[in-house]
């Protein structure tokens, strides 16, 4: 009975994880040992035109449309590499002695890539009802993943200053920070964001 409860307990909270909205937007790079790479960028937004399976659907009057746009690109170095207007950028020490990189990233009302990843909350809570006709899921996207893989182990990742909800991990060749849309917007010092490996 036990390991039922277990294994009941268990599927639960993987389908609640199935259920969040949290981390869907963000931004994740693929670091090579030269210092090039991809970009890849998750953002949501409301789409403008209807999709193939809503306009090939009869009988509907529809009232409202949630998307994730994703892009991909590639860049020559990691230093020349700014998002949102200069609002990221990245600082690399690629040498062979325990390379690192520090990420800069801009907070406050006027941090333009949180805004380009995620629009304002009345919009993510409206996006949120789509999402998850269920109700349970109240905001979508209030998380940014920022994730970049490295060529090598990370062995440590740290962020400055810390902030409500605010977490720097690693595992295996990925690092990443979970960085809460409100605690981006809010006024204060930037982050700086590093890890070694």
């Amino acid at each position: 009975m036990r390991t039922l409860l277990s294994l009941a307990s268990l599927l639960l909270l993987v389908a609640l994880a199935a259920c969040s909205g949290g981390e869907l937007v963000g931004i994740h790079v693929h670091l090579q040992t030269d210092g090039s790479g991809l970009v890849t960028l998750r953002a949501l937004a409301e789409p403008g035109a209807a999709g193939a399976a809503e306009a090939r659907t009869q009988g509907v009057t529809w009232k409202g449309r949630a998307g994730l746009t994703c892009s991909q690109g590639s860049f020559p170095q990691i230093e020349g590499l700014k998002l949102g207007n200069g609002g990221i950028r990245f600082l690399a020490d690629l040498g062979d002695q325990r390379p690192n990189l520090r990420v800069f990233l801009q907070r406050g009302p006027d941090a333009e890539w949180v805004k380009a990843l995620a629009p304002d909350l009345a919009a993510r809570q409206a996006m949120a009802k789509i999402y998850d006709p269920t109700g349970r899921t109240r905001e979508i996207g209030d998380v940014l993943r920022l994730e970049v893989s490295v060529p090598g182990q990370v062995f440590a990742s740290g962020v400055r200053p810390t902030g409500r909800g605010v977490e720097a991990g690693h595992e295996g060749k990925r690092a990443y920070l979970l960085l809460p849309v409100r605690t981006a917007l809010e006024t204060g010092d930037e982050f700086e964001w590093s890890f070694s490996w």
